[in-house]
């Protein structure tokens, strides 16, 4: 998560020095100090009418009660802000308070409203008029985008947000913008090492002058927090390129830097740290930083939130409980899922809104192509709600839609498969959940690149994937899955971990005429059951499409 927040609010009035020491202590990370700095400073201002300074102090103790998660203190000031600059006519100060709402309803994991409240601050983008303004807005959505797990928005912000406090010309602003864009991009490649390697080999060619220029300015601005943040980029840059023994010595040495930094930081450090030890072989090592990472755990007890799952299910991986990580990490997958999917969907039910208006009034070809644009963002939108992130694949969501398009009565036969990778919890107790996810988006890849454009290829949930196979007789498309099965058992799973191997089973049915998506999985399953059951690392395909194809598998 990036450091800090949207805390240079453009002033265009001369603000008291207590409150300029408050944002300096908010930016700082000190909170607590930040909140007994400001909290005398808001009635004064709202008694007298300064409605510049009232907006200004709540903005100041709402980041600091959010960053202390007390996410209804936060609400109840960003309130007070949005209050008091409308007072003020100051649409730079609504947009920060519609930025901190966002933030609060992220952190609760609220994507809907979230969603609604960026929106709400991107409509007045357009209306400020200051450098320091348009950099507290990016800065600002950088963060909101990370806390939902839209990470690819939140670089895309990162970015704006360090070009606007260039022109500032203030090294302290310039080396914070550079430091939140180089972490969240950081995380970005990490997610995309995998899945899109090329585009993360374009993303690091960018971050490493980034991250030279931010070595350079760092002695300017004379921090030990600073001091901390760069060794925080070093360490993620490292992992990025896989520089092993590198990301060691600068994680190693931030947790130097423990009495600076906050819990959540401090905890990430120890993790990251244990896991480029497991990388170089060190295990005793990497099992002593998970302990120090689970003593220094902020949300030690009944995690609610992904990213606190996420982390404890990592501390819980590195000193070796791997069953009681994996039901953590699942359960963060499946809330990062569900908050971007609730922030996605309020998104597009915006957009539609927006199409079912603009529809009204059209007038011209410009206002026409505006509205072809609108609707391909919609359907962009609905795209990811029915994709699976890990794999790329149909979810299914998208396979229940698109089970009726594959109902052709008069046309070719049609067959399911329901596949399952064997012994995959094995392969995270022993390799790490992070092979797994590997192993999920390798299974993936050779499966669909040996379907066609006509087939359907779905991440049916967890390990288990469903594939529906269209051909002109039910043998050929039977024979299909056996074909799938031999290129995922004869494919080098070394690359991934060495000693891997992967196979899969599959249950095989043909589907008949009407018949409902959940019936058809069903019978594939029990046969999947049986696969299993005699051995795995086959192929079971129901008698009645055998019967159809001649006795043929």
């Amino acid at each position: 998560m990036p450091a800090g927040g949207a805390d240079d609010t453009p002033v265009d009035t001369v603000l008291p020095a207590a409150l300029l020491e408050a944002r300096r202590l908010n930016a700082a990370a000190r909170f607590r100090a930040a909140q007994a700095m400001a909290a005398p400073l808001f009635p004064l201002a709202r008694d007298g009418q300064r409605w510049d300074e009232a907006a200004e102090v709540a903005l100041v103790l709402a980041r600091a009660a959010g960053n202390l998660r007390d996410n209804t203190g936060a609400l109840r000031w960003v309130h007070e802000a949005m209050q008091a600059a409308a007072a003020a006519a100051r649409p730079d100060l609504v947009c920060a308070s519609w930025i901190e709402a966002a933030r609060a309803h992220a952190r609760e994991e609220d994507g809907a409203p979230a969603q609604r409240a960026i929106d709400e601050a991107l409509a007045l983008v357009p209306s400020l008029s200051t450098v320091d303004a348009f950099e507290a807005a990016y800065s600002g959505l950088t963060a909101v985008y990370s806390e939902l797990g839209l990470t690819g928005l939140a670089v895309a912000c990162g970015r704006r947000a360090l070009e606007y406090a260039e022109l500032s010309g203030d090294v302290a602003r310039v080396s914070m913008a550079r430091t939140n864009f180089l972490i969240i991009a950081c995380v970005a490649c990490e997610q995309a090492l995998d899945p899109d390697p090329a585009g993360v080999q374009r993303l690091l060619v960018e971050l490493r002058p980034q991250f030279e220029q931010l070595r350079r300015e760092i002695p300017q601005v004379a921090s030990k927090l600073a001091e901390a943040r760069l060794l925080r980029v070093e360490g993620s840059l490292a992992v990025c390129e896989e520089r092993w023994a590198d990301a060691c010595e600068a994680f190693t040495r931030l947790t130097g830097y423990a009495g600076e930094l906050p819990a959540p930081l401090l905890c990430s450090t120890w993790i990251e740290l244990g896991l480029s030890q497991r990388r170089l072989g060190r295990h005793e090592d990497a099992a002593h930083s998970g302990r120090q990472a689970e003593a220094c755990n902020p949300v030690p007890h009944t995690p609610r939130r992904w990213v606190d799952l996420r982390r404890l299910a990592l501390i819980k991986d590195l000193i070796g409980e791997s069953a009681e990580a994996f039901a953590l990490l699942r359960r963060s997958h499946d809330r990062r899922h569900h908050i971007v999917m609730a922030a996605l969907e309020s998104r597009a039910a915006t957009l539609s809104a927006r199409l079912d208006e603009q529809s009204l009034r059209l007038e011209n070809e410009g206002l026409r192509r505006s509205n072809a644009s609108l609707r391909a963002s919609v359907a962009d939108i609905e795209r990811l709600a029915e994709t699976d992130p890990l794999t790329g694949l149909l979810n299914r969501r998208g396979f229940d839609k698109a089970w009726t398009g594959l109902e052709r009565p008069d046309g070719p036969h049609r067959v399911l498969g329901v596949v399952d990778i064997d012994h995959f919890k094995r392969v995270n107790d022993t390799h790490s959940h992070l092979v797994g996810d590997a192993v999920l988006r390798q299974v993936a890849r050779l499966m669909g690149h040996e379907l066609r454009g006509s087939d359907r290829l779905v991440r049916y949930g967890g390990e288990e994937f469903a594939a529906v196979v269209v051909a002109e007789d039910v043998a050929s498309a039977c024979q299909v899955f056996e074909r799938l099965r031999r290129v995922v058992e004869e494919h080098d799973w070394t690359v991934v971990a060495p000693g891997l191997v992967v196979t899969i089973s599959a249950g095989v049915v043909q589907i008949g005429g009407g018949e409902p998506v959940d019936a058809a999985v069903a019978r594939a399953d029990r046969l999947l059951y049986e696969a299993k059951a005699a051995g795995r690392n086959r192929v079971h395909i129901d008698p009645t499409a055998l019967a159809v194809a001649g006795g043929r598998p």
